[in-house]
């Protein structure tokens, strides 16, 4: 009964928080839809947006001149009208009401949806002159969902945008990247990509491996304040981006981990109990940095104002719970870097027409659930998942993945096994016409792989050293690691096997990169237990390899 009362206490203080902090005005008013004022016809566009075109909001009638202009910024996928428009899952975006209903002058940008942070950051700059022509100001605060974060990022640091700035607010900003970009470049994910197309720049760019080189070549050359939150929630039960939390270590959104939210040198507002889909929403986020932003400029220490909030504020704390089998380790609030790869996978993907069987795997003892995930090209893809028990687990494609996400377009489908059975587990797939799909499981299980292959930038024909481990409750009598490091984007690679370290359960291997570029490390750890059953896992990680006197020129593109 304590429990639910307070759960009551806390949800009431949450609806009374959010409302709209409207000044001057007694009623919520709904503002007029922003106006388009250019159009650029730039390619690499999305269904609801035109890059380089932007949009001016309606004056509001409590207008206050005193207040920045806020400039919104998109992310990766999406378009100007993802800040007014209706969300994935949430209904509509009230972020524009919000800021017209607390007399705030606003524009909307429209950047490449499907483009690097070099590409869309050389294009904003373009556009806040835009702005700032319009408005007749010398500076303005930009707000930015998403990748949107990192383009604005580019924009100050490397294409002359930092004095036209006079602070970001990012909303669940990868930073750091994000490992659902290192497992869209894996192996295991080839036949996926290419028949669908599930990479392209904008996803490349995401890898952690190239976000530790963006970083490399960033940090220190934009002195603008930035402002971060971050969310720790998996989303809408069974939708998408519950089931991509599977893919990430530690506490995230569903997309981003918290930790790759923080940006060097920036002000952490909050890690709130929200996922990457309403982050961008002003009924969630508003109130939390709507002080840092109400004046042209305001010090720090004021406009903080005891808004540091610690973490554990919000209900269902990443413990088991919020998301398909959690992984327990991660980054802890506060830190900012990139991002693990979670240890409590399975993979397997390739190519089908009609039906095939994919290699089988096993799931060790102690196991407490299994959540298969299946992502596929087509919707018409089926797969049944066999244990040793004979039982049989059919997956078919139930939703579509929004397309301001990884794997976006592509269709998934899942099924969760309680105490599933030890031993070896069989995949069967099923399509009418030539699909590629993906299956992951997701084991909520006390034995967790690591992959480490580090932050710094290699160099070409030097050394990179790859470590592999385990952490957790549970460690093997026996394991073996092997697996492929090839170029992000290219289908070969070169083999490679980790030779064990001694007096302890870890395992390590030199690879030497021989060209500029992303590299993606896809590894399977096998072994047995004390017990003697047989366990896998599949990690994935990425590391840039840039030769000293071309970083900060090179960009990779895929």
């Amino acid at each position: 009964m304590r429990r639910r009362l307070s759960l009551w206490i806390v949800l009431t203080l949450l609806a009374i928080t959010i409302l709209p902090h409207a000044a001057g005005a007694g009623t919520v008013k709904a503002p007029p839809t922003p106006a388009l004022q250019g159009i650029s016809i730039m390619g690499g566009g999305t269904p609801c947006g035109t890059p380089g075109s932007w949009y001016l909001g309606a004056t509001p009638p409590n207008v206050d001149y005193t207040k920045p202009v806020l400039l919104f910024v998109h992310g990766m996928g999406s378009c100007a009208e993802t800040w007014w428009g209706t969300t994935s899952y949430h209904g509509t975006n009230d972020m524009y009401t919000y800021a017209y209903n607390n007399g705030y002058r606003t524009a909307f940008v429209d950047l490449y949806g499907d483009k690097m942070m070099w590409d869309n950051g050389a294009l904003l700059n373009t556009l806040i002159d835009k702005v700032r022509s319009h408005f007749g100001v010398a500076k303005l605060t930009v707000v930015a969902h998403s990748k949107g974060g990192v383009d604005t990022n580019a924009a100050l640091a490397h294409y002359g945008a930092a004095g036209k700035v006079s602070r970001v607010v990012t909303l669940g900003s990868p930073h750091h990247g994000t490992p659902l970009a290192d497992y869209a470049y894996s192996t295991w994910t080839w036949w996926l990509a290419e028949i669908f197309g599930a990479q392209n720049d904008a996803t490349y760019s995401m890898q952690t491996g190239y976000m530790n080189y963006f970083r490399s070549v960033t940090d220190g050359k934009d002195p603008t304040p930035y402002y971060t939150l971050s969310g720790y929630k998996c989303g809408p039960l069974f939708t998408a981006i519950w089931y991509s939390c599977a893919f990430i270590g530690g506490e995230d959104d569903g997309v981003v981990p918290v930790g790759s939210t923080r940006i060097p040198g920036g002000t952490h507002l909050k890690e709130g109990y929200w996922d990457h889909d309403e982050i961008k929403m002003g009924s969630r986020t508003w109130s939390y940095f709507m002080p840092v932003i109400r004046t042209a400029d305001v010090p720090p220490a004021v406009a903080m104002g005891g808004l540091l909030a610690a973490a554990g504020t919000g209900p269902a704390r990443a413990a088991a719970g919020t998301g398909p089998a959690r992984a327990a380790a991660g980054l802890g609030a506060g830190n900012a870097a990139a991002p693990d790869s979670p240890g409590n996978l399975i993979l397997r993907g390739g190519e089908v027409t009609g039906t095939a069987e994919s290699p089988a795997f096993p799931l060790e003892s102690g196991v407490r659930s299994a959540t298969f995930t299946i992502y596929a090209s087509n919707p018409d893809f089926s797969a049944t998942i066999t244990g040793p028990d004979g039982k049989a687990h059919a997956v078919t494609m139930s939703d579509q993945v929004p397309a301001d996400q990884i794997f976006g377009g592509t269709w998934t489908g899942h099924v969760t096994v309680k105490t599933p059975a030890s031993g070896s587990w069989a995949l069967s797939t099923a399509s009418g016409a030539r699909a590629g799909y993906l299956m992951i499981a997701a084991l909520d299980s006390d034995l967790e792989a690591t992959l480490d292959a580090g932050q710094t930038v290699a160099a070409p024909g030097g050394k990179r050293a790859l470590a592999a481990g385990f952490r957790g409750a549970r460690t093997p009598a026996s394991s073996r690691v092997e697996g492929v490091v090839k170029m992000s984007g290219e289908q070969q690679g070169e083999n490679i096997n980790f030779t064990p370290a001694t007096g302890g359960h870890t395992a390590n291997v030199n690879v030497q990169p021989a060209r500029n570029g992303i590299y993606n490390a896809s590894v399977t750890m096998t072994g047995t237990l004390p017990d003697g059953t047989a366990f896998e896992r599949s990690l994935a990680n990425s590391f840039a390899s840039v030769a000293p006197e071309q970083r900060g020129s090179w960009r990779g593109q895929n």
